[in-house]
This record gives C-alpha cells, structure tokens and sequence, in this order.
C-alpha cells in the first residue's frame, strides 16, 4: 500500500501547478491580446490562440486533477485516476480546433496580407511571455518529479510549446521590423498550427494508452521482473499483467512458491516483494497470487501468448 501522506503530497504538487497554469496563462492572454490589438499580427494571433486554448486546458486538467485523486468508492472500486486521461484526450481535441483556426486565418492573411504595427511592443510582450512560461514549466517539472500526472505532463507539453512559439514569434516581429516579407507572419502562424496538431497527437496517444490498459513500458516492466525473479523463496512466476490508473501503476502477477509451507511463509513472501515494488513505484497498486509450484492452471489466464 502506497504512503498517504506521500499520496497527499503529490496530490498537493499537481494542484500547485494547476493553480500556477490557470494564474500565468491568465496574464498572457491578457498581454498578448494588447499586444495583437496594437500590432495586427498574425504570429501574435497564433501566440494569443494558443494560450486561450491552453487555459481552457487548465482549467479542465485542474478539475480532472481534482476529480482524479477522490478516493476509491462503491461505484469507483478502482478509484478515478482514469479522468485525468478523459482530460487529457479532450485537452488534444482543443488543441487542433485551435490550429484549425490558426489554419484558416494563416491562408486568409496570405491572400489579404495586413503590415504589422508596433514591433516592438509585440516583441516586448513576447519576452515576457518566454519568461513566464519558462516559470511555469519549471513548476511544472517539478510537479512531475513528485506525481507521474498525465493532466500536468499534457498540460507541461503544451507550455513548454509555448516557449518554442514566443520565441519563433520574436523571431518573425524582429524580422518584420527590418524589412522581411509580410508573408512570413501568416507562414510562421501555419507552422505553429503544425506544430500543435503534431503535440495533441502525442497527447492524444498517451491518453488512449491510459483508457485501453496498455501495458507501461518494457524496461519498466524488467525492473519488477527483477525484484520478483530476485526475492529468495520464489519458484517461478507467471501472467505479470501492468497498467496505469491516473497516476497509479496497477501490477498484476503469479508467484510460484512451495506447496508444502505454510500459508503465512508463502504470504511473507508476496510481502517482501510488494514492499520492494513499492520503493520503485510508490503509487502502485499490486495483486500477488501465489501458486503452489508447477500448478499454474486456473481461468485468470485468458491472454493468448502470454502466460509468462
């Protein structure tokens, strides 16, 4: 069983990020819709897009955060990890119907280019944009080292896309100011559109691999084979089933232990292993069965090709 007040904790870090998101992503909308107002850029434009999109974002991952860590009930025997991945896959959702408009209002401005204005006032908000997101990304990180949430690893992806399109926005204002094509603003906003339909894919991916039970990764997956293969007393083992539930790694397997000891020595056994898995994994929930040794027959195992 998992610590609960290291449970309490991750749960306070992953609020504190996405009290922290909602918070900067405020203060960029309202700087950068100054800034597009002021100058008419479209690079602005897909920079203001971007993080309205993103506090819708949020928004929703604070509230899946939140909705994620009420604990297991009669209905939710499970617990409601999983909303975080729902958040998630919805968060991918906006994310392209944010670059479609950009897509829509790059070619627009192509066919009827608009002169920037105010350049550097564009490029002064820009700066600060990069500076606030790398704040928040730094929080974020942190977060991460402390609660694997999938709601704040989406959410990180999408502020730290933010640093890569200031930065490219900056680029494109500087470049405007000495004389670059006007094109260039409407054919950088495209890119940025690319760009985001590129990251909701990836987000999109890890959601459905949460909601479809896939298993986590292989090397992941030979760190507990180890601890299992590795504990004195166990005669085999068998049908290691892994999945994540929100933050929570679910671990399921067969251990083979001699028939002719007690129950108790048998269940010290699965203990010793449960505890060392847990140092490796500290939100994991696990189920051990133990089978007498060479007797592995029962109806669990349903996986085709896969009874090791």
């Amino acid at each position: 069983m998992s610590d609960p007040m290291q449970e309490q904790a991750a749960r306070k870090s992953s609020m504190m990020a996405g009290y922290a998101a909602i918070t900067i992503v405020g203060i960029l909308i309202f700087i950068k819709a100054v800034a597009y107002f002021m100058t008419g850029s479209v690079s602005i434009l897909s920079s203001l897009t971007d993080s309205i999109v993103d506090s819708l974002v949020s928004v929703m991952a604070l509230m899946s955060i939140l909705y994620a860590h009420r604990p297991a009930d009669e209905d939710h025997r499970w617990g409601h990890g999983k909303m975080e991945a729902v958040s998630a896959l919805f968060q991918s959702a906006m994310i392209i119907g944010g670059g479609a408009f950009l897509v829509f209002e790059s070619i627009n401005r192509l066919t009827q280019p608009n002169e920037v204005q105010s350049h550097v006032v564009g490029m002064s908000v820009m700066v600060v944009s990069i500076v606030l997101s790398i704040i928040l990304v730094g929080v974020q990180r942190r977060a991460l080292q402390i609660h694997d949430s999938l709601a704040v690893e989406a959410d990180s992806a999408h502020y730290g896309s933010d640093i890569i399109v200031n930065i490219g926005v900056l680029l494109v204002l500087f470049a405007t100011a000495y004389g670059a094509p006007i094109w260039i603003d409407a054919a950088f906003a495209f890119g940025v559109a690319l760009f985001m339909a590129y990251l909701a894919r990836g987000i999109a991916q890890k959601s459905m691999n949460m909601l479809m039970d896939r298993e986590i990764p292989e090397d992941e997956r030979a760190q507990i084979i180890e601890i299992i293969e590795g504990e004195k007393g166990v005669l085999g083992w068998h049908d290691l089933r892994t999945r994540k539930n929100g933050a929570t790694v679910v671990i399921a397997f067969d251990m083979e232990a001699d028939g002719d000891q007690t129950l108790r020595d048998a269940h010290n056994i699965s203990k010793e292993i449960e505890n060392k898995l847990i140092k490796i994994f500290p939100f994991a929930e696990i189920f051990i069965h133990i089978d007498p040794q060479g007797d592995t027959d029962d109806a669990r195992h349903r996986v085709k090709g896969v009874h090791k």
